[in-house]
């Protein structure tokens, strides 16, 4: 379909403007039958050629088509199948399709029509079908199927019914008054429906619902609000869905509703290619605000048969509505509903801000995805009282840091997700304890000291990126006299460096891969001579975790590559850089737990899916799909010898860097069958799903709750402490 001359050349012009839209002076009615009502009168404005033609008359068959000419003209190029006024107004063929949950009744309303013309679904309104007309058959429309050949208009005797059954139902307080759209009929005709509901007592609130303003401004005259202003119970709903549908025109119709003290709410639908945009949305409702029109809701578009082509992901109007608010005025953010088929009613929808709750307050999310809590009203409360000497344990915190970065990046790639957050909580809480969460943030302290539980399970990974960072909960918390899980500041800090973690541990004659170390790119001129025929270096930064900074091209085995990823991590992670001997044959995992006597929790081969002889690295990349990437052997995969040594110096390497409660301790097996520890983490993931610890743990036949509790078990045990 492509925009004839003039319709191009009189695009150049606000809409309405004199010279082609004249008849906005004009009687109405005369003007709504100068619409456009099907594709011989469509030709007259766009050139259709054969083929389409064809195909849009089987569509306008099913779907009849009326389109006032003012609101042709918004269309900037009707040949453009993304523009947002013509996807709302041009048939398409795309309305031929049906999609196998789709309905022509998707909210069962001619089930819930207890007389014609009458839907009761809720206790205390009813929606009142006045007729099947409308200013503009819009093609996302919910009643496509009032369009249809056949369809009657409601009589008088039908109104009288619909009359009757309200008068005798006393439950009902208010009525919408829809359609079509009811500003089709004459005046008289809406005012005797309006009298008609304005002399039942028990009826407190009319509605009406239309899109006048917006397709078909004309129709607010003077006759049209002289009936309006009689009613001062009545409310006006629009559906205003994008930015472009607000004109001089349609703001001049909403100013004269307001005029007559008529409260005016917009109802968008939320439609694919013409307002699934947030920034689209954001000023489509800051422009409603400023006429004076209130953004009520936004609706997910029903599946109703030949709009399937609409249909976004529920999950996109959540997001449209998180990333609105705390970025314009509540007043400007409508309500996300989805409306539920079969007449199961509204279901509001928005982002999840409330994590937990319990009688002490609600840890919260706000627009920023930063996590606070806010108190409930509380008793006043004493100055905290020193443990008491039973040492039981009733509330158990989590600490933790939230990963909000969704951009790909690996900065947050140690942080945990609000998954693995709730999946701990709700096996601590199995267990008996109250839980209360705590991100890490600038107020960790300050929270800790007014909600203080009896003992803290640490996940926290520190802030900035310095080697220190993990450090600094268990800091706060022995400051705070608060027993906690894992590691003291001081093994913390040192396992974070991979170069002083090597040294101590082959001190303690505990094997390690040959390791080198530079600061700055002056320093690798010293590693030129390390590459031999066969020889493999893998290069990573010196302090970080959870393989960041560790991608499939970290292998080097010639000192160009050397220097260019070394440059890279200088500049991306701003620390010095460990070249490490690769050893090729394979990559095992362990778990330790305990303390005066540690004990392996078990152990695992991490093997890659690809067969192909490549080089295995278990990269950020393979985490990242490790589901797609690698499978996971269990202990009794591993050569015997092997599994003696890896337990050996797993226990060994333990008990040397003086670790408690759990730690997970990496391997790589060279070629002469010797496991040599490639790092150390004692402050291990938990993801019940993802994280290596329970994956081991798991293959041994055992459960995540088991897991869970085994190291409460160890902690409370080397604290004294007791549960409840």
């Amino acid at each position: 379909m492509k925009c004839s001359e003039k319709q191009v050349d009189s695009s150049k012009e606000e809409p309405g403007g004199s010279s082609r839209l004249t008849v906005i002076e004009e009687d109405w009615l005369s003007v709504y039958r100068g619409s456009i009502k099907n594709l011989n009168e469509l030709s007259r404005y766009a050139h259709l050629d054969k083929k389409e033609k064809a195909l849009l008359g089987r569509v306008t068959e099913m779907y009849h088509m009326r389109l006032p000419q003012y609101y042709f003209f918004l269309i900037k190029n009707c040949s453009d199948p993304s523009d947002p006024i013509a996807r709302q107004c041009l048939p398409s063929v795309e309305e031929i399709d049906q999609n196998p949950n789709e309905s022509i009744d998707p909210l069962a309303e001619e089930k819930m029509s207890p007389v014609s013309c009458l839907v009761h679904r809720y206790p205390d309104r009813a929606l009142l079908l006045v007729t099947g007309r409308c200013f503009m058959y819009c093609r996302h429309c919910t009643r496509k199927r009032l369009w249809r050949s056949g369809v009657s208009e409601p009589t008088l005797r039908d109104f009288d019914r619909a009359f009757k059954y309200l008068k005798e139902t006393k439950t009902i307080r208010e009525v919408i008054v829809s359609g079509g759209d009811p500003l089709v009929l004459s005046s008289s005709r809406l005012d005797y429906i309006l009298s008609s509901l304005k002399a039942l007592e028990h009826i407190k609130v009319i509605r009406i619902g239309t899109r006048a303003p917006v397709v078909f401004p004309q129709r607010i005259d003077e006759g049209l609000c002289a009936v309006l202003k009689k009613y001062d119970n009545l409310w006006i709903n629009l559906q205003f869905n994008h930015p472009r549908e607000i004109t001089a025109q349609s703001t001049a119709a909403c100013r004269k509703l307001s005029d007559c003290g008529i409260p005016l709410n917009n109802q968008s639908v939320l439609l694919k290619g013409v307002n699934d945009d947030p920034q689209v949305m954001l000023q489509l409702c800051q422009k409603l605000q400023s006429i004076r029109v209130r953004p009520y809701y936004l609706f997910q578009c029903d599946p109703v048969s030949g709009a399937g082509h609409f249909r976004t992901q529920v999950s996109a109007g959540v997001e449209i509505i998180k990333k609105m608010r705390g970025y314009t005025s509540g007043m400007c953010i409508p309500t996300f509903v989805v409306d539920g088929t079969e007449g199961k009613g509204k279901v509001p929808l928005g982002p999840d801000y409330l994590v937990s709750a319990s009688e002490k307050g609600m840890l919260l999310r706000n627009y920023k995805d930063e996590l606070f809590f806010y108190d409930n009203p509380q008793n006043p409360v004493k100055p905290p009282a020193k443990r008491k000497k039973d040492n039981l344990v009733k509330a158990v915190g989590i600490v933790f840091n939230l990963r909000k970065n969704k951009s790909g990046s690996d900065q947050e790639e140690e942080f945990d997700e609000i998954e693995t957050i709730e999946a701990l909580k709700a096996e601590i809480e199995k267990q008996g304890f109250g839980v209360q969460l705590f991100e890490e943030n600038d107020n960790l302290a300050q929270d800790i000291r007014r909600r203080p539980p009896d003992f803290i399970i640490n996940l926290a990974e520190g802030r900035g990126s310095s080697r220190s960072r993990e450090l600094q909960v268990p800091s706060i918390l022995e400051s705070l006299g608060i027993p906690y899980s894992g590691s003291d500041p001081v093994s913390l800090g040192i396992t974070q460096d991979k170069a002083l973690t090597s040294r101590i541990l082959k001190a303690a004659g505990i094997p390690v891969p040959l390791m080198f170390t530079a600061a700055r790119l002056k320093q690798l001129n010293r590693f030129k001579g390390i590459f031999r025929p066969g020889k493999t270096f893998l290069v990573k930064p010196r302090w970080e975790g959870s393989s960041k900074g560790i991608f499939l091209n970290s292998l080097v085995d010639n000192f160009s590559d050397l220097k260019e990823r070394s440059e890279y991590i200088f500049s991306q992670y701003h620390q010095p850089v460990v070249i490490e001997e690769f050893l090729e044959k394979e990559e095992v995992t362990a778990g330790v737990s305990g303390n005066d006597s540690p004990c392996l929790l078990g152990m695992m081969k991490i093997v890659p899916k690809d067969q192909s002889g490549e080089k295995f690295i278990y990269s950020l990349e393979v985490k990242r799909q490790w589901e797609e990437k690698v499978t996971y052997q269990p202990q009794n995969t591993i050569a015997a010898g092997i599994q003696r040594r890896v337990k050996l110096y797993a226990l060994k390497a333990y008990q040397a860097l003086e670790l408690k409660d759990f730690a997970r301790i990496d391997f790589r097996v060279g070629q002469d069958n010797l496991p040599r520890i490639i790092d150390i983490n004692p402050l291990p993931g938990l993801s019940p799903r993802y994280s290596d610890l329970p994956i081991l743990y798991r293959l041994k036949g055992r459960s995540y709750s088991d897991l869970i509790k085994a190291l409460l078990e160890t902690t409370f045990k080397r604290y004294g402490l007791k549960a409840v």
